[in-house]
């Protein structure tokens, strides 16, 4: 079985448009994906289903995706990386404060965001290890 068929992503963003694009793309790459379109759909989703990758846009009615940020991080380690419209360096600063991994700007590209998701799963899969210069 393919390593990424057993990966579960969550991705939430109140554009339609956007849900199935990257819905589309990354289950092309063999991902589970799972789409919520507001911040209090994608709490029960955390709640009931473990992530190894949450994907959050910041603009959404109910609750934004700073908020979620905050809230899903206190009971996980996955990585959560923004995708939002969401561009001033202060908004950056802020969604890492918050506890975000990463930071793609909208408009953004498939590739670029296909890239990063790989990059941050493979990362987790990683044995740790501490540097030792000695």
């Amino acid at each position: 079985m393919d390593e990424k068929s057993e990966q579960r992503i969550l991705v939430v963003d109140d554009e339609q448009a956007i849900t199935d694009f990257v819905s589309f793309n990354l289950s092309k790459e063999n991902y589970k994906v799972d789409v919520a379109h507001n911040g209090n759909e994608a709490v029960d989703m955390a709640n009931a289903n473990d992530y190894d990758l949450v994907i959050l846009d910041v603009m959404m009615p109910q609750t934004d995706g700073y908020e979620l940020c905050s809230a899903i991080r206190d009971d996980t380690d996955c990585p959560i990386l923004f995708l939002t419209a969401k561009t001033m360096e202060e908004d950056v600063d802020y969604g890492f404060s918050v506890g975000a991994d990463d930071y793609i700007k909208k408009p953004f590209s498939i590739v670029e965001l296909r890239a990063r998701v790989a990059a941050h799963l493979r990362r987790e899969q990683r044995e740790k290890h501490h540097l030792s210069l000695i």
